[in-house]
């Protein structure tokens, strides 16, 4: 391939200004987060060849043991993944399939699908049809890879049996009217939906080794894709039906979809289809978005890992989390440091593979309403980038540092900008407020 990266994540060209410039706090917590949390770099991390010897995540084996490999790469990172896979293991990688909302990079040598936010009917039906092929045609000698990335679900998950998919999204949609949280509907789907969800992928036989890499956001790898190769435990189903028992949604499922919520679950596989390895998560992101401002003179504190409930709750709870931040340590013209700055992930409320730009907009104009100190200055960056950039940008910054918040409308915050197709980790969250001039 020409160029074995053409992703990086903050191009020096291609991308348009902003339109007045991101604040430079901000936008450096930002780029640090989406660089800590890189699906390339965190698969070359896992996925190594050393001497001879083959390293899959905490598994040491001899480089020679596989003939060939095989891949299936989804999801918003998905040629990343693809291309740290590639990079890797060069020629030994003889078939695989993409799946992704970006376009494949010059000279990909693979079969690319663009899948946008929310899927399409069809990327469902060629993605099984794909792994299918690829696991069926292995060997003993052979190792098949699953990278898996946040949006990875709108290409593994089918409406239920007597469900089209026009129907299932508005059933779907009534759940998260009904106050239905992002996990809760993913925890939904995994054991409802059709596809390859709720452990069906890995219930494709096959004689080749088996190894799973995922960008998880923080719900964990059993939701992350609907979980296709964990199969759905006894438990889940029970909690899912109470949910849907309580919310009497039960009985407008089809049939195929209601015997899903009883208590039996299929044969458990075995193998290491069962330890997905974890390459990048949000406490990646956050924690070097800390080191770097940490590294410029400013203080760093973490608000929330994960700010969970509707984006105006989530802007909410870290406002307040600032201000008990500066209760617990006041900034005062002697404070030997820059500012503090606070730091929180969260998915704003948005279930996997569903556009998050208007959740983040409400989060931002919440938060605005709520600033009470003219010096402070909350950011959000998706660090999935910004499919939808036309109309949302990858990130938005609202207040200005040493500026009145006053001085800005709530509807048009600055914008941060970011190439998407990186990670999916979440969104990072920045609060800051600079230490007072001894003037």
């Amino acid at each position: 391939m020409s160029d074995p990266f053409p992703f990086e994540p903050f191009p020096t060209g291609g991308l348009p200004p902003a339109p007045k410039g991101p604040d430079p706090v901000p936008a450096a917590a930002f780029q640090a987060a989406v660089e800590g949390s890189d699906a390339y770099r965190g698969l070359r991390e896992a996925l190594q060849v050393d001497e001879g010897v083959l390293r899959l995540g905490n598994r040491f084996l001899p480089v020679g043991r596989y003939r060939e490999v095989a891949f299936l790469a989804l999801g918003e990172a998905a040629h990343s993944l693809a291309l740290g896979a590639l990079t890797t293991l060069g020629s030994r990688v003889t078939a695989g399939l993409v799946a992704g909302p970006e376009p494949p990079p010059a000279d990909f040598p693979f079969p690319s699908l663009r899948v946008g936010p929310g899927g399409e009917e069809t990327a469902v039906d060629e993605v099984g049809r794909a792994a299918t092929e690829l696991l069926e045609a292995l060997t003993e000698r052979d190792l098949f890879l699953l990278l898996l990335s946040s949006g990875a679900v709108t290409t593994l998950a089918a409406p239920p049996a007597g469900f089209g998919a026009s129907a299932w999204q508005g059933w779907l949609g009534e759940l998260a009217r009904a106050g239905v949280s992002a996990r809760e509907q993913e925890e939904v789907v995994r054991v409802v939906a059709g596809g390859l969800v709720g452990g069906r992928l890995g219930m494709i036989p096959t004689r080749g080794d088996r190894a799973v890499f995922v960008v998880d956001r923080g719900h964990g790898p059993a939701l992350l894709g609907g979980g296709p190769t964990i199969p759905i435990a006894a438990e889940e189903r029970l909690k899912v039906r109470q949910l849907l028992l309580r919310l009497g949604r039960v009985d407008t499922l089809p049939a195929s979809a209601r015997e899903r919520l009883g208590p039996v679950a299929p044969a458990s596989t075995v193998g290491p289809w069962d330890r997905p390895v974890v390459i990048a998560q949000p406490s990646d992101a956050v924690r070097s978005a800390a080191d770097r401002l940490f590294d410029r003179k400013w203080t760093s504190r973490l608000i929330d890992l994960e700010l969970s409930g509707p984006p105006e709750a989530a802007a909410a709870r870290f406002v307040e989390g600032m201000e008990e931040l500066l209760r617990k340590e006041p900034l005062t013209a002697e404070s030997r440091t820059r500012g503090i700055a606070g730091f929180a992930m969260t998915t704003l409320d948005v279930p996997e593979g569903a556009p998050d730009g208007p959740a983040m907009e409400r989060f931002l104009a919440q938060a605005y309403g709520r600033l009470r100190r003219r010096e402070m200055t909350i950011a959000v960056g998706r660090t999935a980038g910004a499919p939808d950039r036309a109309r949302y940008p990858a990130g938005a910054v609202v207040g200005r540092i040493g500026e009145p918040a006053e001085g800005l409308s709530p509807g048009r915050p600055r914008p941060l900008a970011m190439r998407s197709g990186i990670t999916d980790v979440g969104a990072l969250v920045v609060g800051l407020v600079p230490t007072p001039s001894a003037d």
